[in-house]
This record gives C-alpha cells, sequence and structure tokens, in this order.
C-alpha cells in the first residue's frame, strides 16, 4: 500500500553527502513528474524521490536497498545492459519495471552517465506511460480494423494527397489493374498510364470539384490495367478530414464493373430475342403471377381478344372470357401453383363475347425465380379451330360411308 509523502520525509535518511550525491538534486527530484533515482554504476540505488514511492508501491528504505536489476525485467541481460549504457554515455529505452507487488507496468526510461565525486554514477528517469500504450493499443486496434476492410474489400481503394500523389493503395486494385503495390506508392495517379483519353479528363474534373466544393460523388468510367486492357469501373470518390475540419486525404474506390456491363448488355439482347420471338410468333404466350394476372403477353394473345397488349396487364382471363370459362383457366392454373404439375397440349373451346367459338391446344407451365419458388405461370395456346373443323368434316364423311 503507497503511503503518503509525510511518513516518507518522517523516515530516517542518510546524509545526502554519504550517497556521493549534490544537494542540488534534492530540488529536481521532487520537483520532476517522473521517478527518479541516482544509482552506482552497478545500478545499486543511491537515492530516490517520492514519486518512485509512488510508482512502484516501495517505501523510501526500502528502495535505498534495491537495484536498478530489481526493477527492471528478469530476463534483462544485466552486463550487456551496462555495456550499452557506458558506450553511449545513457540510455532511452522502453521496456516493463516490476513493483512491489509484482505486476509490471509499461514505462519509458531515460539513463545518463557521469561521474560526482570521481565515481560513474547514473540519473534514472522512468515514466510510467500505461495510459499512453493503453491509447497506442486502441489506435493500434483501429488501424487493425482500418487495414483489414482495406485489405479484404472486393473493390479496389486509393488513398491520394490534394496533387494526386499516391499514398496507399489495397490488394484489389493491384489484381485489378495486374500492378503491384510498389508501381502505386509516390506516383501521381494522373501521370500514370491507367486513365485513358475519355476517363482523364473526367477523372480529373471530379477531382478538381471534390477539391473546391468537398462533396462526395460517384461515377462510371474506364481504366486500363498493365496489359492495355481496357476496364469499365465505377469509382465513387469522398475525402478524409482532419481534427481541425481541413481536408487531409482523398480516397478512391473503384469498381470494375466489366462484367456487369457485359452481363447487362447480355441481359439486353436476350430480351430483345425474347421480345422478337414473341411479337412475330403465331401463337399466344403469356405470363402469369401467382394471383394468376397477367404480366406480359404478345401480340397474338392480344389479337386474339381484340385489345392491345399492354391492356391486359394487371387483369385476368375473367376481364375477358365468360365466367365458366375463366373459372376453369383460374382453377387450372391454380392446380400448377400449389403442385407445380404443367398441363400439356389440353384441346379447349373458347367462345368469344361475341359467340364465335375458338378451339386452342394450351399448355401451361409453372414460372420460378431464381430460388426456385414457384410465382407463378407460363402459357402457349395454340388456335386449332381449322383443324379441328377440318377433323369434324372427316368424322361426317367416314359416318356417312359407313351407314
Amino acid at each position: 500500500m503507497q503511503e503518503s509523502k509525510e511518513n516518507f520525509i518522517e523516515e530516517e535518511k542518510p546524509d545526502i553527502d554519504s550517497t556521493a550525491a549534490d544537494g542540488r538534486y534534492k530540488t529536481l527530484f521532487e520537483q520532476v513528474n517522473a521517478a527518479a533515482f541516482l544509482t552506482s554504476f552497478d545500478g545499486q540505488i543511491l537515492e530516490a524521490n517520492h514519486k518512485s514511492c509512488e510508482l512502484f508501491g516501495h517505501r523510501w528504505n526500502e528502495l535505498l536497498r534495491l537495484s536498478l536489476k530489481d526493477i527492471l525485467p528478469r530476463e534483462t541481460d544485466w552486463e550487456q545492459f551496462k555495456d550499452e549504457i557506458a558506450a553511449k554515455g545513457g540510455l532511452h529505452i522502453e521496456t516493463e519495471c516490476i513493483t512491489k507487488d509484482g505486476s509490471y507496468i509499461p514505462a519509458e526510461i531515460s539513463i545518463s552517465l557521469f561521474k560526482m565525486s570521481g565515481k560513474p554514477v547514473m540519473f534514472v528517469l522512468v515514466w510510467d506511460i500505461t495510459e499512453r500504450k493503453k491509447a497506442e493499443n486502441k489506435l493500434w486496434e483501429s488501424e487493425k480494423k482500418y487495414r483489414g476492410l482495406f485489405e479484404y474489400t472486393t473493390d479496389g481503394t486509393l488513398v491520394l494527397d490534394a496533387r494526386g500523389d499516391i499514398l496507399d493503395v489495397n490488394t484489389k486494385i493491384c489484381e485489378m489493374l495486374d500492378l503491384t503495390k510498389d508501381s502505386f506508392i509516390g506516383r501521381n495517379l494522373f501521370s500514370m498510364d491507367l486513365l485513358t483519353a475519355t476517363s482523364l479528363p473526367l477523372v480529373v474534373n471530379q477531382f478538381e470539384q471534390l477539391l473546391s466544393e468537398k462533396t462526395a460523388n460517384s461515377y462510371t468510367t474506364e481504366i486500363k490495367n498493365k496489359q492495355g486492357m481496357v476496364l469499365n469501373v465505377e469509382i465513387s470518390s469522398f475525402f478524409l478530414i482532419k481534427k481541425d475540419n481541413e481536408v487531409d486525404n482523398f480516397v478512391l474506390i473503384v469498381r470494375d464493373i466489366t462484367l456487369r456491363d457485359a452481363n447487362e448488355k447480355e441481359r439486353i439482347r436476350e430480351h430483345e430475342l425474347l421480345k422478337a420471338l414473341m411479337d412475330n410468333i403465331p401463337d399466344s404466350v403469356y405470363f402469369k403471377d401467382n394471383q394468376n394476372r397477367f404480366v406480359l403477353v404478345n401480340k397474338a394473345k392480344a389479337y386474339h381478344w381484340n385489345v392491345k397488349a399492354e391492356d391486359m396487364i394487371g387483369k385476368t382471363d375473367f376481364d375477358f372470357l365468360p365466367h365458366e370459362q375463366a373459372q376453369k383457366a383460374f382453377d387450372d392454373d391454380n392446380k400448377i401453383l400449389q403442385t407445380s404439375e404443367p398441363i400439356i397440349g389440353t384441346i379447349e373451346k373458347i367462345t368469344g363475347s361475341d359467340g364465335v367459338e375458338q378451339w386452342f391446344s394450351v399448355t401451361k407451365v409453372p414460372r420460378y425465380d431464381k430460388d426456385g419458388k414457384i410465382i407463378g405461370t407460363i402459357g402457349i395456346s395454340r388456335d386449332v379451330t381449322e383443324w379441328k373443323k377440318l377433323e369434324g368434316t372427316k368424322k361426317e364423311k367416314i359416318d356417312k360411308e359407313t351407314k
């Protein structure tokens, strides 16, 4: 347990002259904001200040029976330690010190070697750096999290100064452009052969806008990799702020959207092919949702009901067929939704609002989403009225011949 300064003063102290120390050090010992020792070159403590008693938990007379070896880590090579002090005339290190209860505290130690009364002595200052170490550890943890996010994000990242000089890059941008980190650091982004004739003025303009307006933004452009291959990219830019609200560094997040663009072009191409097929096929083709509402129909389907294709979207068979026929179609659709069993080539008679009868070969199958869940139906209806009439004519002829 630590004791008050008055208790330490009340203890009997040897005369300062008998410890080979000068009286001038008394004031220094008591006023310095660190644990202070005067020791022999062998490390024996000759004098200690009140701060050293507080820091290490020893009474003053206990400290005078100790050596520096008693407060330094046990693994310290004392002879090597002294040799280094002798060679340099002193030493400044960060280490740990042992307190009276055996606990360790992080400490910064400054040792000065000089002569007093013809004998080598050491003036030792010890600062408790526990709080500083906590702050450093907190900063290190923060840096580790930042570095983890920085390195393992799926987007390329560049950190720039206000001139466009590259200060740091992550692994992803190196992989994206097939360059090493050393190829980036210290180079100017705008002088590297990464931006194309199209993208250079755009990026420069956005960079200047970021400098002047301090507003984050994103845009789509292109860059080149080491082999000169042009990549479509989406760039997001923002800036880091210092404590005094001044701009520190700029960050560019680069996302390769080449594959996404290619997939989008392929999707558009497939959509155009599907539209061309649906608009030119003579059969009725339609897509319904899980409420049996039309979500897409082709021209032939709309033509059969004498309406425009867009007029059927969101409606059901009840809006176009007699109730009995609409109910049958509705029931068939629900059965598919519930069982996933398709209806293939069923012949159905449909009577239009004008009373005209038509025959259709109907095929209906379930429609799935990307997770395999049924979300509706797809139907194809072929008008087989002429075939049905021809079949009826043949049957009548056969019946007459057999009579």
